[in-house]
């Protein structure tokens, strides 16, 4: 088990955030524009709040890997980084256009800490008994 946390970014707090990244790496599968009436609140991976402070953490899998559509748009999903230099976000959407599926890891830009099962717990995220 694995999560990232995702902070507070601009306008967005820290759960519009989770959304935002976890639709649109859905999207990297099924972008908007092939996607039935029903996808349309599927997400990638699932998250957990922080019981005390609100904040929410992706629950994710570096492992995990996703197909990548030939018409899949990155730009609202590099907008919601905008830590990425240019550099980053021009490989990231050079990778992503030059697969057919890319390995979750690759996606994870370089200033994210990825948080084990041990972190989780002893930062209040969730209780031992978590599945």
């Amino acid at each position: 088990m694995e999560w990232i946390i995702i902070e507070p970014e601009g306008q967005l707090d820290s759960l519009q955030r989770a959304k935002i990244i976890s639709r649109e790496l859905y999207n990297i599968t099924r972008p908007v524009t092939v996607q039935h009436s029903y996808e349309s609140e599927y997400y990638l991976f699932g998250w957990v709040t922080h019981p005390d402070t609100g904040q929410v953490a992706l629950d994710i899998s570096t492992d995990y890997v996703i197909k990548v559509h030939p018409h899949c748009v990155l730009e609202r999903l590099i907008a919601v980084f905008p830590e990425l230099t240019p550099e980053e976000r021009f490989n990231l959407s050079s990778l992503i256009h030059q697969v057919e599926e890319v390995t979750f890891q690759y996606i994870i830009p370089s200033d994210v800490t990825v948080r084990d099962y041990e972190y989780m717990i002893q930062n209040g995220w969730m209780q031992e008994d978590y599945e």
